[in-house]
């Protein structure tokens, strides 16, 4: 069998990546977008350890799981995995890979069904897209195309952010055709690397930010910024205007020393404004200023009922919660509402910065932010002479999970509970069975569907000491 045969086969299951799994002569083909019981023409494309890379050229017998997907890119866009396949199908997905990662620790633990989107389409309120040039000079400004190793395609559509987000490409497109510029290539040639673009539903508020080179042969001139901007406000209603945001950022580097990162502020508010309404003993709306580069869940109506349900899982009130990984200190705001102190800890200096104009904006008194690592801050903390030992941990890591720092000092706190919130349940198992050794249970779980159309899912766990 050799490379670019057109062969027929039936999947039978996805592999990690949510890709289709067939079995042929012996070996195995990956199909992306291929759905168990789908019978797919493919062109095999290459074998690597016993399995064949493989493109989708024709549904033949389609699966029962298989809808008509709303998107023309679909499957070849690295952001959707799943969107040819029923929501319904995809939360038993998600629902059986958590029971399974989780499984040597729930003979007795409180495990509830997956939480469903309420709307899985236009979820999102935020997305970044690249520029990119092939060798022959053309020029894409998208996603990544799935399976690829970082080649961008030219998006026209999304559907799992609002139709202004598209507007925005077709503007910036026309931009760079008339600016001149060439994309960013590793060699650190070129001048444009990303485009970020963020909307607040709850507030009308929608945020630019254009990432560029710092290699000073590449700088841009002043008056391809101001076309820029022009085409950003080009996309947008001339009435949203006063509430949207555009930045630059400068992303420099050089051999041998970190990345360095500069922003200007080019039109608008310096920051986006962001409305939260958790529904705990009774609806709290907390307000938020974000940063361009200031992480916030990129769901939020959905991070609503995730917080919302973790926090009811934790018997308050508390004396003193630790919110680790805090990000712009969202759990930790929600938090402070019922404990007498809340200490939040977060490494990003712009989410710190946003987290204290939070919380002056919340009029919230007994939340402290400490920006820095968080296995050093936590050190640090427990050297003071009025400290008090947490009885609550809140905890909402990076996708790499705890680090070893952070579980040691977690095994010297020894808070009464941990509540545990990951975007990647896999490092979330590794980190609660070490943590199971500390003296630990297992409670309760809740999958949350976080990101429709993805293989992402969020998981909350609520630990308590035997």
């Amino acid at each position: 069998m050799t490379s670019e045969e057109i062969v027929s086969v039936t999947i039978e299951r996805f592999n990690s990546r949510g890709w289709g799994i067939a079995p042929f002569q012996g070996a195995q083909v990956e199909v992306i977008g291929g759905l168990p019981g789908d019978l797919l023409s493919v062109k095999l494309l290459k074998k690597r350890r016993g399995k064949w890379r493989a493109d989708l050229l024709q549904v033949v017998s389609s699966s029962f799981l298989r809808v008509q997907p709303r998107c023309v890119h679909v499957p070849h866009c690295g952001g959707c995995t799943w969107q040819q396949m029923d929501y319904s199908a995809q939360l038993k997905e998600k629902q059986e890979r958590v029971r399974l990662l989780f499984a040597p620790f729930l003979s007795d633990v409180e495990c509830m069904d997956i939480v469903p989107c309420k709307d899985p389409w236009r979820y999102r309120n935020k997305m970044e897209f690249s520029f990119s040039c092939n060798r022959a000079g053309e020029t894409f400004l998208g996603l990544i195309l799935a399976g690829s190793r970082g080649h961008v395609f030219n998006l026209t559509q999304c559907h799992l952010s609002s139709l202004w987000y598209s507007t925005v490409l077709e503007q910036v497109r026309v931009w760079w055709k008339q600016s001149g510029l060439a994309a960013y290539r590793m060699n650190d040639t070129g001048a444009l690397r990303t485009l970020v673009v963020r909307e607040s539903r709850a507030t009308g508020a929608k945020l630019v930010m254009l990432t560029v080179s710092g290699n000073p042969s590449y700088a841009l001139h002043r008056s391809q910024l101001d076309s820029f901007v022009a085409a950003v406000k080009a996309a947008t209603p001339e009435e949203q205007h006063p509430s949207l945001s555009i930045f630059l950022r400068v992303q420099q580097i050089h051999k041998g020393s970190p990345t360095q990162f500069f922003e200007m502020h080019l039109h608008g508010p310096d920051h986006l404004m962001e409305k939260m309404t958790l529904s705990l003993n009774k609806p709290v709306e907390l307000a938020f200023k974000i940063s361009p580069t200031s992480f916030f869940q990129p769901n939020t109506q959905q991070a609503e009922r995730l917080y919302a349900l973790g926090l009811q899982m934790v018997s308050f009130p508390k004396k003193h919660v630790l919110d680790l990984y805090a990000g712009t200190a969202t759990l930790g705001m929600a938090a402070a509402l019922y404990a007498d102190q809340v200490t939040a800890i977060e490494i990003n200096p712009h989410a710190c910065f946003d987290a204290e104009a939070n919380k002056q904006l919340n009029g919230l008194t007994n939340l402290e932010i400490l920006c820095g690592d968080v296995g050093k801050k936590l050190a640090e903390l427990q050297q003071r002479p009025d400290f008090i030992p947490p009885d609550l941990v809140v905890i909402d890591p990076p996708r790499a999970g705890l680090d070893a720092n952070a579980l040691t000092h977690l095994k010297t706190l020894l808070p009464e509970e941990i509540l545990y919130i990951s975007c990647n349940p896999e490092t979330q198992a590794l980190n609660i069975k070490d943590l199971l050794q500390f003296g630990y249970r297992l409670i309760k779980m809740q999958p949350v569907d976080q990101f429709p159309h993805t293989l992402h899912i969020e998981n909350i766990a609520l630990l308590k000491r035997a």
